[in-house]
């Protein structure tokens, strides 16, 4: 796929590779989600540019190598793929199978939006954030400058899970610069409640230790409250254990709340 397709249009390939249902409508905006890059000025002006099936340009491959071809265009809004299929009537079950398609990338500039939404979102909806509701904020240009940041450095990165056209978790994996440290990153997961229950969490944690893996990194490190046993368990069944407790370490609604620090050792 590498060799044929132009590098920004493999995760809208992916995409499709995961998608069970026969018909799938994508908003502009939710494809460019799904790449992490702005689509080109050719794709909003004409309808061809999505009808297209032959080189030099190859971006069709996208959709075309997983069985799809594009049937609707509304320039600007909307474009509809669909491939044959044997369950044409059904279409609760393909509408069931369309939720629940996601796909986990590497972070990109033009997320910058949608990262400080997903940021807020989290924040506002769980007690398990570090942050609380409306306290940290982030504005696009601070969140934009961080991924600039952490595409230059090979010792961090954040991994995006793209589900319905929209960033619905993440993973940010953070290093150190240090020598006698660079074997060890932290990791900070988190995943909109509407999104949750579909493995999007779990596969978020594989694709964390293949990145690990990769870098030569030797340990994970992570806290969690002691409260969030649902965290906890999900992190006992991947092999981390727990190394200590920060007794009172946070302060949850005049509450103080204990903190376990939890770790992997990866095989490399």
């Amino acid at each position: 796929m590498e060799n044929k397709i132009e590098k920004k249009y493999i995760p809208l390939a992916e995409y499709f590779s995961s998608a069970k249902d026969d018909k799938i409508q994508l908003t502009f905006t939710e494809i460019e989600t799904i790449m992490g890059h702005s689509l080109p000025n050719s794709s909003y002006l004409n309808k061809s540019w999505w009808k297209k099936t032959k080189p030099p340009l190859k971006h069709y491959l996208a959709w075309i190598e997983q069985g799809y071809n594009v049937t609707t265009v509304q320039p600007g809004y909307h474009v509809t793929f669909e491939k044959p299929s044997n369950n044409s009537n059904d279409e609760l079950d393909s509408l069931n199978k369309a939720k629940n398609t996601f796909i986990t990338r590497s972070i990109e500039t033009d997320d910058a939006r949608d990262l400080a939404k997903l940021l807020s979102t989290l924040d506002a909806e769980t007690d398990f954030m570090l942050y609380g509701i409306n306290e940290r904020d982030p504005s696009v240009q601070s969140v934009r400058k961080k991924i600039t940041n952490l595409r230059k450095d090979n010792s961090s990165s954040i991994l995006v899970a793209v589900v319905e056209g929209q960033i619905g978790g993440m993973i940010s994996i953070s290093g150190n610069k240090a020598q006698r440290a660079k074997h060890r990153v932290s990791i900070y997961l988190g995943v909109k409640q509407k999104f949750t229950n579909r493995g999007i969490g779990t596969t978020l944690i594989k694709e964390a230790e293949k990145w690990a893996l990769s870098n030569s990194v030797k340990r994970i490190e992570l806290s969690v409250s002691k409260s969030n046993t649902i965290a906890i368990n999900m992190f006992n069944k991947f092999g981390f254990g727990i190394d200590g407790e920060r007794q009172q370490s946070l302060k949850i609604n005049d509450d103080y709340e204990d903190e376990l620090y939890m770790s992997k050792l990866l095989i490399i």
